[in-house]
């Protein structure tokens, strides 16, 4: 009988246990993806930006999609085209490498 009670009592620690993990894995994701929106809404702007020839502020844009999630080459890219026409070839240079780093394919566009 106590073996049957220990038995019953560990499984529901087990059951509690997958349980939480679980929970805190779904949190996780829900984070991630919550971060990836925040990241994309400044990179959205930053084009925005862009395309009102606010280089400077597009730049800070850029750089705060850049500071959620540094593997969005989007964003690297976008900060490339604003250095760029800022006449900052250096710098928009290494944000194209960047770029081109985190997505070999922009290599062949064109192509």
């Amino acid at each position: 009988m106590n073996e049957t009670k220990c038995y019953k009592t560990s499984r529901k620690h087990t059951i509690i246990t997958v349980l939480g993990i679980t929970a805190l894995a779904f949190l996780m994701l829900v984070s991630i993806a919550g971060a990836a929106q925040s990241s994309d809404a400044w990179l959205k702007k930053g084009i925005a930006l862009e395309i009102l020839n606010k280089h400077d502020e597009a730049i800070k844009a850029c750089d705060k999609a850049i500071e959620i999630n540094p593997l969005d080459w989007n964003a690297w890219y976008a900060k490339g085209i604003a250095l760029e026409k800022l006449g900052k070839s250096n710098e928009a240079t290494k944000a194209y490498k960047k770029a081109v780093e985190l997505n070999p394919k922009l290599l062949n566009y064109g192509q």
